[in-house]
């Protein structure tokens, strides 16, 4: 099994890496914004199962294929990229609701599959994951245990990290009640989805 030493490294790593504001952290803060943190756990769920994905898809070697062929990489980070641009814009344009009354209506399952749409577009995070993973299980070892453990830590570190996200957007909701603040956290919040969007079109393999 994985020695005590190299399961702190891993979970400080991750701890570090998923603290990062990357898009789908800024996906959960904005959607709690909007719609409060209850709906927002549908995000977080959604990012979840599309980090999941990833990192079974990085069990089998697809992180090599994408690390190995630049027009595989390419594909996703393009899609990917033009996604959370077309979220910016949509978060840009979104009409001021009456938070003195209710909170805009919007289905859970939206939520979930637009976050677990933005996760699993990010080729960054399958390479990472076909990088980060190997270096911490032993081959001499059964694989499917450690795999498992590694991706459990994975998941609730990184699922501490987008409540907290979510919190802070939550947070500002009382702000929120004004029409004229609403139209300004969607510009900053859209424009940072943009900003994350042309971010991840200029990464490089």
């Amino acid at each position: 099994m994985i020695s005590i030493e190299q399961l702190w490294l891993f979970i400080t790593l991750t701890f570090i890496v998923s603290a990062s504001p990357g898009p789908v952290m800024l996906s959960c803060m904005a959607d709690a914004g909007r719609f409060g943190f209850a709906k927002s756990i549908f995000t977080m769920l959604g990012a979840s199962a599309g980090n999941l994905v990833l990192m079974l898809l990085s069990a089998i070697g697809l992180g090599l294929l994408v690390e190995q062929s630049e027009w595989v990489f390419n594909l996703i980070k393009w899609v990917g990229a033009a996604y959370l641009v077309y979220l910016g814009i949509e978060q840009i344009l979104a009409k001021p609701h009456n938070l003195q009354k209710d909170v805009p209506a919007v289905r859970s399952s939206h939520l979930f599959w637009k976050s677990l749409l933005v996760a699993i577009t990010n080729p960054k995070g399958l390479i990472y994951f076909g990088a980060l993973f190997p270096q911490f299980i032993d081959i001499h070892q059964p694989m499917p245990a450690q795999f498992t453990l590694l991706t459990v830590i994975f998941l609730i570190t990184d699922l501490l990290w987008m409540a907290i996200y979510a919190l802070g957007g939550s947070a500002i909701m009382r702000w929120l009640k004004s029409p004229q603040h609403q139209r300004w956290f969607n510009r900053i919040s859209g424009g940072a989805l943009i900003a994350a969007g042309i971010a991840l079109a200029l990464t490089q393999l």
